[in-house]
C-alpha cells in the first residue's frame, strides 16, 4: 500500500512520495494527491527523493497537478530527484515544466525568493 505524507511549512505544503510510483501506486495516491493540492491556497513542493520508479501515469499526475496549480496562481515545484529519475525528467523534458531544487530547503527558499 503506497501511503502519501504531507506536511505545511511557511504556508507551503509538502508532499513526500513513496519509492515506487507505479501504476498501482498512482491509481491509489492520485486523488489523495490532488485533493491535497487543491485544497491548499499556496504553493506546493513534492518531495521525490524516495522516488526510484516513476510510470508515465506518475508523471502526468505531476504535471496535471503543476498545470492546475498554475491556473490558480500557485506553483508546484519538486525537489530531492534520483539520477534515474533526473534522467527520466530530462529525456521527456519535463526538467523544462518543474522548477526542481536539490533539497526541501532550496526548495523553501526559491518559493520564498519568488514571493
Amino acid at each position: 500500500m503506497a501511503e502519501l505524507n504531507s506536511e505545511v511549512r511557511d504556508n507551503v505544503l509538502i508532499i513526500r512520495l513513496p519509492a515506487r510510483m507505479d501504476a498501482a501506486a498512482v491509481r491509489e495516491l492520485e486523488g489523495p494527491f490532488t485533493t491535497a493540492v487543491t485544497e491548499h491556497e499556496g504553493p506546493v513542493l513534492v518531495d521525490v527523493s524516495k522516488v526510484d520508479f516513476a510510470a508515465s501515469l506518475a508523471l502526468r499526475m505531476l504535471m496535471m497537478n503543476l498545470k492546475d496549480q498554475q491556473n490558480r496562481g500557485y506553483d508546484l515545484r519538486l525537489f530531492g530527484l534520483q539520477p534515474q529519475i533526473a534522467d527520466v525528467f530530462r529525456k521527456t523534458r519535463f526538467d523544462t515544466l518543474f522548477a526542481i531544487s536539490d533539497s526541501e530547503e532550496e526548495g523553501l527558499e526559491s518559493l520564498r525568493a519568488q514571493s
